[in-house]
């Protein structure tokens, strides 16, 4: 999971900036509700505490977030498959969670951590988070 995340927003407005930086495990996935998967690749630095100078400013990353939004946080084991490279493993993570983006978000994991593959060596997490719509103005579309 990234190293870092910090998310901050207004549930008034429905905007939302997720600011990261990842330490050498795989990107956050944002499934869109346009049914497209993006992985969020930018920001990616070394393992905390790793290298020389590990006290310095490390890369980070900042994304708008739709209101709505699904954002999946997970660990190596969740994509690695014994025999295959890690191209196909994030596919088939991205897959999984398309199919499933709809369903509340216990569900979400519950079937998603189902689905990794047996034989791994590696720790699996998943964090998930779901950003509100947002709040309509008072009482509009409430009847007088």
């Amino acid at each position: 999971m990234p190293g870092a995340a910090a998310e901050e927003g207004s549930p008034h407005t429905g905007r939302w900036t997720l600011r990261w930086t990842g330490a050498a495990h795989p990107p956050p996935l944002l499934p869109a509700q346009d049914g497209r998967a993006q992985y969020l690749e930018a920001g990616q630095g070394l393992l905390l505490g790793a290298g020389p100078g590990t006290g310095g400013s490390r890369p980070d990353a900042v994304r708008s977030l739709p209101p709505g939004s699904t954002l999946l946080l997970h660990t190596d084991g969740v994509i690695e498959i014994p025999g295959s490279d890690l191209d196909t493993g994030l596919a088939r993570l991205r897959r999984h969670t398309l199919a499933l983006a709809h369903e509340p978000l216990d569900t979400l994991c519950d079937h998603l951590l189902a689905r990794t593959p047996p034989g791994g060596t590696d720790d699996v997490a998943l964090l998930a988070l779901r950003l509100p719509p947002p709040e309509s103005p008072a009482g509009a579309g409430r009847g007088t």
